[in-house]
């Protein structure tokens, strides 16, 4: 019995585990992911052929990405499919000017590195690395904004990973904050799991925040997704091919926060919801279905060779 295709995902040795629940998955969709990390890869002299996936951008280092460009360079040339070119990638801070100079955001960040202070308030402060989130609350003036910064480099934050964010006012509806997203896989543009909170934050998501008739909305938006151009127009600007872009309503239209190159994706099994059930499982099998078929685009590749590649 032939092998099923093989779809290499690189991401960083500590961050395996946001493919986990979809590698075990993807024998019944017929293909199989590898993980490799960045650091186990510069180790080898070969790669198994196949498509893959670069991701993980968002916590890695200038020579970090620059490894990742070699490994890209080295499938390319192999005439391997690959998603997300590490050249391309735009780290937060960028990808928020360059959304908000398109047209996408009405929002826009100050990089206090740069000198730059905040021109509209509110605001709030954060890190730029991986996906830590804010520091405190939101800020309403000038003052507010300074003595934040004085206190988190008081903390130990570096000046160089800090930005003062534009508050955008997310739409709230009793209380409630929703945080959309939406996967981009190559052409392929697939729904992702709305989270609620009672926090403008809305990271994780609280229980109880989201009743019967959000879940039942949800299922129902799956087909044909509102949300579609957007997504493709946020994808085209990063250079990406890969990725969860997460994003709200707000006051003044849709407000986009960023592309996540490596989602944690995992489907919800035991939600009393049933609607909130079937979005989860309707999600994974798109997830699944565009990558068992990047996985067959990349069947015929050879071996990659890798001497040389990092001196």
């Amino acid at each position: 019995m032939p092998a099923l295709p093989r779809l290499l995902i690189f991401t960083t040795r500590q961050r395996r585990n946001t493919f986990r629940a979809m590698r075990a998955g993807a024998g019944r969709h017929g293909y199989r992911i590898e993980l490799i990390g960045y650091e186990q890869a510069v180790r080898r002299w070969h790669l198994p052929g196949g498509a893959a996936i670069f991701t993980d951008f968002e916590r890695m280092s200038p020579p970090w990405l620059e490894v990742a460009a070699r490994l890209h360079a080295r499938l390319k040339a192999a005439g391997a499919p690959v998603l997300n070119d590490p050249t391309r990638f735009l780290p937060r801070a960028a990808l928020l000017k360059a959304l908000h100079r398109e047209g996408i955001n009405r929002f826009t960040c100050w990089l206090p590195a740069l000198g730059e202070v905040p021109e509209r308030f509110p605001v709030f402060l954060r890190t730029l690395w991986a996906h830590r989130g804010v520091i405190g609350d939101l800020l309403e003036g000038p003052d507010a904004a300074a003595a934040a910064l004085k206190s988190a480099l008081e903390e130990g934050h570096t000046l160089s990973d800090l930005a003062f964010i534009e508050y955008t006012g997310v739409a709230e509806q009793n209380g409630v904050f929703r945080k959309l997203s939406g996967y981009g896989v190559g052409d392929a543009i697939i729904p992702g799991l709305t989270v609620s909170d009672h926090h403008w934050v809305a990271k994780s998501g609280v229980e109880g925040a989201a009743g019967a008739e959000a879940y039942a909305a949800d299922h129902a938006a799956l087909e044909p997704w509102p949300h579609d151009g957007l997504v493709r127009r946020v994808m085209a600007v990063t250079g990406m091919e890969f990725g969860r872009v997460d994003f709200a309503a707000s006051q003044s239209g849709h407000a986009v926060f960023e592309l996540n190159t490596n989602p944690y994706i995992r489907a919800v099994r035991n939600h009393p919801d049933p609607n909130r059930q079937k979005t989860s499982a309707w999600i994974e099998t798109r997830l699944h279905e565009s990558l068992a078929d990047l996985a067959r685009q990349g069947a015929g590749t050879g071996r990659i060779d890798l001497r040389g590649a990092f001196g």
